[in-house]
């Protein structure tokens, strides 16, 4: 397996990811886990367009994901999940990331901030700490040269 990365950033693909984060890791695969790849054609169009094109790109629902990440590659694979709920989703079908990255959640009624732009429920909350529980490396931070931040890291 060549997972360099798994990040859970609801922008999905967009500057920081681009610019920030592909070329510091040397990416050469974007993996894309997200229930909107079922909205078809348009959307993997969209996506793509926002990925310069020496990056490949795999988009797929968090199943076949999860299946996906556990064959050998030999490409360099930045894993990103859109939620916390995807990243479970790939987890309980076989995927074992040894480091998480969380960028950016939405906010929704009932969570809460973490730091600028990261909301957390409660549910979302226990899983990060089993995350943590389980040995898997957690950092909380927009780019690369950020220091990594957060209460719960």
């Amino acid at each position: 397996m060549a997972i360099i990365m798994t990040r859970v950033d609801n922008r999905l693909i967009h500057g920081q990811v681009v610019e920030g984060w592909l070329p510091a890791l040397k990416a050469q695969e974007v993996v894309l886990v997200c229930a909107q790849s079922s909205d078809g054609a348009f959307a993997r169009k969209m996506w793509r367009m926002a990925l310069p094109a020496q990056y490949g790109l795999a988009v797929m629902q968090a199943a076949r994901a999860a299946q996906y990440l556990q064959l050998p590659s030999p490409l360099r694979q930045f894993v990103l999940a859109e939620d916390l709920n995807e990243l479970k989703a790939i987890i309980d079908g076989g995927f074992a990331p040894a480091q998480v990255n969380i960028g950016n959640t939405r906010y929704e009624s009932g969570k809460k901030e973490i730091s600028a732009g990261v909301y957390l429920s409660a549910r979302e909350e226990d899983f990060v700490q089993d995350l943590k529980a389980r040995g898997v490396k957690l950092d909380l931070r927009a780019l690369p040269s950020s220091v990594p931040i957060g209460r719960l890291f």
